[in-house]
């Protein structure tokens, strides 16, 4: 079975698993286990919202962390992974989720002159720091066991990946989009990507990049040919950004 996502609307990890599971994943099955991720760090809730066929997922994430050591990052992540009994298939591409979020972390805060301040001089600085993108674990959790749910063996993106346009502010200060961590990954990964010429916000977001480059996503020009089995559309919890398709192909 294939995933196709049209990427032209953007992607982030929240909208990843929305969309696997308007496809028909097991919603009980992945809401739990995102949850059970989220509480490794904090105490989490998530509920699906559903309007007009459209999945939103609201999560609730309290935690008392500001930000997530890499080394700590995966070694909750494989705990996770076994205690959800994740098929191995499922597994490496988690794993190869949050190792290209880490790399892109550890890079930009590394060579970009305006995150290089924000580097923490009590942790080993060869490591990433997570900080808006701790909850890594609730998205790479939910999205595999989707992939896993459907039978997923190979993802595509359409045509290019939206980024949006505007500014973007958080945690290591004012940047313009996309974020230094999305920018290197696409690069780095070679995803085709492009601005956007009508929507000034963030559209694509450093997990939702690294579940393309994690599941090894290939571009394809158009949908068309394949057997279309179910399409579903999904979007993130900020209004006014058009909803991301997603279709499960033969």
């Amino acid at each position: 079975m294939r995933l196709v996502i049209d990427t032209r609307n953007g992607i982030a990890g929240d909208i990843a698993c929305a969309g696997l599971l308007g496809l028909g994943a097991d919603q009980e099955k992945i809401i739990k286990a995102m949850e059970y991720a989220g509480d490794q760090i904090g105490t989490t809730s998530i509920t699906p919202l559903y309007y007009d066929s459209i999945v939103r997922l609201k999560i609730n994430l309290g935690s008392d962390l500001y930000h997530l050591h890499e080394v700590e990052a995966k070694r909750l992540l494989k705990r996770i992974l076994e205690h959800l009994r994740i098929n191995e298939d499922a597994r490496m591409i988690a794993k190869k989720i949050l190792g290209i979020l880490c790399d892109a972390e550890r890079y930009v805060h590394s060579r970009d002159p305006r995150l290089k301040h924000m580097i923490h001089h009590n942790c080993d600085n060869s490591k990433a720091i997570l900080h808006e993108a701790k909850d890594i674990l609730l998205d790479v959790t939910g999205f595999v066991i989707g992939l896993q749910e459907l039978g997923i063996d190979q993802a595509y993106y359409l045509d290019f990946v939206n980024v949006g346009n505007g500014t973007l502010t958080f945690s290591h200060g004012a940047f313009e989009v996309p974020a230094p961590a999305t920018e290197h990954i696409l690069k780095k990964h070679k995803i085709t990507w492009q601005k956007s010429d009508e929507y000034g916000e963030e559209m694509t977001t450093p997990t939702g990049a690294s579940i393309l480059a994690g599941c090894g996503a290939k571009r394809i020009a158009a949908l068309n040919g394949p057997n279309i089995l179910k399409k579903s559309q999904a979007r993130g919890m900020r209004k006014g950004l058009p909803p991301v398709s997603f279709y499960l192909v033969e």
